[in-house]
Order: structure tokens, then C-alpha cells, then sequence
């Protein structure tokens, strides 16, 4: 009988082994306090995707010449050789007769690379140049706005639609500031496409058909010492204007070890001094928010490696009940000079921590998320890791497994089966003890019985 206890606690302890990824900050109050005039703002830090300004950020609004950012970066990733002569079609000339619009003054029949015909494209912001290449790229203009299409909704922009390749106003046209701030992250990537939109002058060589061309970035104003746009550690990237777009402007700028990019957007040209002479507002915006942002806004530390943020209950040690979890890292956030870990709120993720965790634990292992909220806005987020090793207690995990197991239906059955094995197996042995006993008696009756003879 002890045998086959023993048996039953073994089969019970085996079949229960048996398995059954921009952070946002946002400072827009500071937008009245700065001063501003475009209608759209956005200003992101290149270091972490911080946003220090956002504002109409996914207004949809025509894109004027910032358009031939996507045309120049399908251009470089398609045309493999930069110094292939192209020869100018007159159809894509024509396209832009009576239009007043941006050229680089491109002859039908005229030779140019494609190397040159990029730096008119996007230092010069000629919209024959545009044409031109995107004709050459794909084939056909139709078919390099197709691709225009194609592209940006693979990076994500769901509220950009091109029908043209330079930026004229149309019907349809129209992006976001935050489309074209995945669109710049995008060619940005490209050295050749930094280069040209770093550049502030270019000369283009002598060609077939006219002689060389010297090109001069608008952008160049804010580099140039004029009090209202001059912000020397800027970079141009593009500006555009229409009479729908306004004016609009795309600069990154680095300084002290930050950098940040500047989409601006549907800005008024007009005379906001007084002096008799239009301002282009975009640049001053630009500007602005640039300097404010330099002066203010610094990297500090907001979470410090080894602050307790949240405990999540132990189950299988016989050492502690609970696990305290710390980030996994120590915490920095782009805040207003001044503000340190004692002026942040740090909250966890709702429904982020388990409701226990089984031992055993590592130190840093990730079991959780958290983020830190400044004047009510998320301005970082990060994993919550155990601050300590724990050990699993092996009578507790095994206990744990004969409960986990007594719950499954293999478990019920394997139990009824052998509840009825048993109960078969004692049946069994109170027979076979009966018979015996008979066996006995009988043998007893029956030497009475002899011996009564």
C-alpha cells in the first residue's frame, strides 16, 4: 500500500511539470510670450524628438516650394550617378509658361547633370528644374507624382497629397507640419541632399545653350546679418511661398551641443516694424524660437537612476514579498533651465506593471513603464526595471506547480482516473482479503470436519 502512495504523489509531481517598442514636450505658452506670426509651429528637438512648440502642427495646408524636398529626395535615391547629363524636354518647360513662378531660366534642349539641376531645385527653388527631373526619374511628371504619393504614405504622412512636383498652389495640394517633419527626418539621412540645402551660393557651369548660372538661397537671409532674420547658427534647409502657402520655412539649427529643427509655416510677409519695408514673418519666427529655445531650454536630469517609482508583489520567495522598481536608466528630458527631478511628476504607465511577478527576479529586469509629466505634459517615458535580485524558494515553485496543475483539465482527468484506479485497486484488495478469509474458514470447516470423522 505504501508502494503505491508513493507511486501517485510521483505521477502528480510529473504531469504537473509538464507545460499546459517622442517622448513629447511641448512649451506653446511660451509662443505669446516670444511672439510669433505664422499660423503653424513646429520646433523639434533633433537630439531626442522632443517638441518644444507645436502648434496646428496637422492643419493641412498647401506646401509651396517645401514640395521639392520630396522631389529632390526621390531623385537621389533613384539616380544612382549625380553627373548624368540630362537634356531639358520642352513640354516640361511649357508646363510653366505664364505662371511668374521660380525657374532657373532652363532652355528646352538645354544639357545640365543632374547634380546641377539639383542645386537649382533646391537652392535656386526653380520649378523647371523640378519638372526636369522629375521627368527624367520616372519617365513622365504624372508618373514621379505618383511616386511622390507612394513615398510619403510609406514614411507614415497621413495627411500629404501631391499633384504637382514643384509646389504651385492646386487643388489637392496640401501637407502638414508634422508630415513634413517625417519628410525632412527622412532626407536628412542623405549626405548629398545636406550638402545642397546647406549650401548658400552655388555657380552652375556653362551649358550648351547659356552660360554659367550663379544661384543665391533665399534662405541665406537668416545668415546674412539682417537684424529681423539673423540667426547665424541656423541652416537653411527650404523656404517656400505661395499666395495660399504664405510663407514657409524649414531650418535646422545647432548650438552648445543642441539642435533643433523648425517647420513654419502659412507666415505673412508684410511690414510689422513700420519702416515702409515687408518682412518675411517666417524668418522671424524662426528666429525667435530659435533663440528662446537656445537661451531656455536645457538637457537635465528629471528621473535619477536609483529613485523608487513604483513596487509590484513577489510570489515564490521566501525573502521578500515585494520588488521596488527604479528606471533602467537615469532619465533626462529637454525642460526650462532651472527645473530639476524635484519639479517633475513622474506617473506610471496605466496597466504597464503585472499585478505580481514570480520568482526569481534579475536586477534591471524590465517589468514595467513610467513617464515624466512637466506642467501636465509628457516630456519622457521609460522602462521601470527591479532594483535587486531575487531568489525563487524550490518547496514554494513546487507547491506553485501542483496548484497551477491541479487546475487544468489533463490534471481532473489524470485525478478522476486514478481516484477510480484506486478505489478499483483497494475494491480489489478487500476482494481478494475476502477471499482469502473464506478460503480460510473453509479450510478450517473442512479439517473440523476430517477430524469429526
Amino acid at each position: 500500500m505504501k508502494k503505491t502512495i508513493i507511486f501517485l504523489c510521483c505521477l502528480i509531481l510529473i504531469v504537473s511539470a509538464v507545460p499546459a517598442t517622442v517622448a513629447d514636450a511641448s512649451y506653446n505658452q511660451v509662443l505669446e510670450t516670444v511672439g510669433h506670426y505664422a499660423d503653424i509651429v513646429l520646433l523639434v528637438s533633433l537630439d531626442d524628438g522632443s517638441v518644444i512648440f507645436d502648434k496646428n502642427a496637422d492643419m493641412p495646408t498647401p506646401p509651396a516650394s517645401l514640395t521639392k524636398i520630396v522631389t529632390a529626395t526621390l531623385v537621389l535615391q533613384k539616380c544612382k550617378n549625380l553627373d548624368t547629363v540630362v537634356t531639358a524636354p520642352e513640354y516640361a518647360i511649357r508646363l510653366l509658361d505664364n505662371t511668374n513662378s521660380s525657374n532657373a531660366a532652363i532652355l528646352p534642349g538645354e544639357k545640365m547633370s543632374v547634380r546641377n539641376l539639383l542645386y537649382c531645385l533646391l537652392v535656386k527653388s526653380a520649378n523647371d528644374a523640378a519638372n526636369i527631373l522629375a521627368d527624367y526619374t520616372a519617365g513622365s511628371i504624372d508618373g514621379f507624382v505618383a511616386m511622390m504619393n507612394a513615398y510619403v504614405s510609406g514614411l507614415g504622412c497621413k495627411n500629404t497629397h501631391f499633384v504637382n512636383v514643384h509646389g504651385l498652389d492646386a487643388d489637392g495640394q496640401l501637407t502638414t507640419a508634422n508630415d513634413m517633419l517625417k519628410i525632412v527626418e527622412a532626407a536628412l539621412k542623405i549626405p548629398v541632399f545636406v550638402q545642397i540645402t546647406s549650401t548658400l551660393k552655388y555657380t552652375v557651369p556653362k551649358t550648351n545653350l547659356s552660360a554659367k548660372r550663379v544661384l543665391t538661397s533665399t534662405v541665406s537671409l537668416m545668415n546674412k546679418g539682417i537684424p529681423d532674420y539673423y540667426c547665424p547658427y541656423a541652416t537653411g534647409i527650404k523656404t517656400g511661398s505661395t499666395a495660399a502657402a504664405g510663407r514657409c520655412v524649414i531650418s535646422k539649427a545647432s548650438k552648445d551641443g543642441y539642435s533643433y529643427l523648425a517647420v513654419i509655416m502659412r507666415a505673412p510677409f508684410k511690414d510689422i516694424d513700420k519702416d515702409g519695408v515687408d518682412e518675411n514673418c517666417a524668418f522671424i519666427d524662426c528666429k525667435n524660437l530659435f533663440d528662446w529655445t537656445f537661451d531656455n531650454i536645457k538637457l537635465s536630469t528629471v528621473v535619477q537612476a536609483d529613485q523608487i517609482v513604483a513596487e509590484v508583489p513577489v510570489k515564490l520567495s521566501s525573502r521578500v514579498d515585494h520588488v521596488q522598481l527604479v528606471p533602467e536608466k537615469e532619465i533626462m528630458a529637454l525642460v526650462p533651465s532651472g527645473i530639476d527631478a524635484g519639479s517633475v511628476l513622474v506617473q506610471v504607465i496605466k496597466n504597464s506593471l503585472p499585478e505580481s511577478i514570480n520568482a526569481p527576479v534579475k536586477k534591471g529586469q524590465e517589468i514595467g513603464e513610467a513617464r515624466v509629466l512637466y506642467a501636465g505634459t509628457e516630456i519622457a517615458r521609460f522602462k521601470l526595471a527591479a532594483n535587486e535580485d531575487i531568489s525563487r524558494n524550490t518547496l514554494l515553485f513546487a507547491g506553485s506547480l501542483i496548484k497551477s496543475a491541479a487546475s487544468t483539465f489533463i490534471f481532473k482527468l489524470i485525478a478522476v482516473v486514478l481516484v477510480f484506479a484506486v478505489a478499483a485497486y483497494i475494491g480489489l484488495v478487500i476482494y481478494v482479503n475476502m477471499r482469502k478469509r473464506k478460503r480460510k474458514r473453509l479450510k478450517v470447516l473442512n479439517y473440523r470436519d476430517v477430524q469429526g470423522k
